[in-house]
């Protein structure tokens, strides 16, 4: 699918009543019915999309009289074809999959619009019911993990379970653990030994977006939401330490964001703190969810991958 169009701003005054409490997606879907609000989602994520001249964060945006909205839109090139791709499969239920994504897999296409292959391509090679989906663009998608995280994706197989499950992330029904190497020790304590205890703390910043860098999130940045994650320490190392975060929200970046905002960034994460020798991505892993799904519990987890374990070999206890 190939879509070429204007680079240029296009503005439009909403001077007309009967776009009034209306949202932001359905009235940019009218104005360019060629295009899917999933499309015009990316362009409001990279600030493409301003009302009065100030970015948007949400296509649910309800439009006020007289309101200007400009829009800019991209040139996007999607590759949608099936193609082996390298993922690990968990588990296969008649309604989802839940697979262990590598890390430096893209989920599915970025706004660049390049043509590398992503998870979508090898989900459409392996699971041919996923070409039912009318989105092709992201078909099962119901959540996301950064390309350069590892770890586990829940992938709905039907619309009806699409729905449910999107559901149960909206109502914040599904539990999700992270494993993550953060730089110095977030407890403010150096001792070099596992920790024992149980406690969690919690980090409830706002995040929003970057207000010089688009491609980036902040705990200062505009149009900000809720954020909240728990962490508790498991490992104290000499100059990092291992941390167990359970995301209660699911904003964009939100636990890079939030620990780079305590002063702990995620070791290697070039975004939100520093490269590092040791390890040449982010050190995050999707470890654990865990929901209930038609009156039925399912819990599953994945261990870490090779280079996590080589960082582990590679940092002084």
């Amino acid at each position: 699918m190939k879509s070429i169009v204007s680079q240029e701003p296009l503005i439009f005054a909403c001077d007309d009543q009967n776009f009034v409490r209306v949202r932001l997606d359905k009235f940019l879907f009218k104005h360019f019915p060629d295009y899917s609000r999933t499309y015009f989602q990316d362009l409001i994520d990279l600030g493409m999309v301003l009302v009065n001249n100030n970015p948007v964060d949400k296509n649910s945006y309800m439009l006020k009289k007289n309101d200007i909205v400009s829009v800019t839109l991209k040139n996007r090139e999607y590759n949608l074809e099936p193609a082996p791709v390298d993922f690990g499969i968990i588990d296969v239920q008649d309604d989802f999959i839940v697979i262990n994504k590598p890390a430096g897999l893209l989920v599915h296409q970025a706004h660049t619009g390049d043509s590398e292959l992503t998870l979508v391509n090898g989900l459409l090679h392996y699971f041919k019911d996923l070409e039912k989906f009318n989105d092709p663009q992201r078909p099962g998608i119901i959540h996301r993990i950064d390309k350069d995280t590892s770890g586990l994706l829940i992938i709905a197989r039907n619309l009806p379970a699409q729905i449910a499950l999107s559901a149960l992330f909206k109502d914040r029904k599904i539990q999700k653990t992270y494993l993550a190497i953060v730089r110095n020790s977030p407890d403010n304590n150096h001792a070099r030994h596992l920790v024992r205890d149980n406690q969690e703390n919690k980090i409830d910043f706002s995040i929003g977006r970057d207000y010089k860098e688009r491609h980036k999130m902040s705990h200062k940045g505009f149009a900000s939401k809720p954020a909240l994650t728990f962490y508790k320490t498991l490992a104290h190392y000499h100059e990092s330490a291992l941390v167990q975060a359970r995301i209660i929200t699911g904003r964009t970046h939100q636990i890079r964001v939030h620990f780079a905002a305590i002063g702990h960034p995620i070791l290697g994460d070039a975004v939100y703190g520093t490269k590092s020798p040791l390890i040449d991505r982010q050190a995050l892993h999707a470890w654990k969810v865990a929901f209930t799904y038609k009156n039925k519990n399912y819990e599953y987890s994945c261990p870490v991958p090779r280079d996590f374990l080589n960082l582990f070999t590679r940092i002084k206890i």
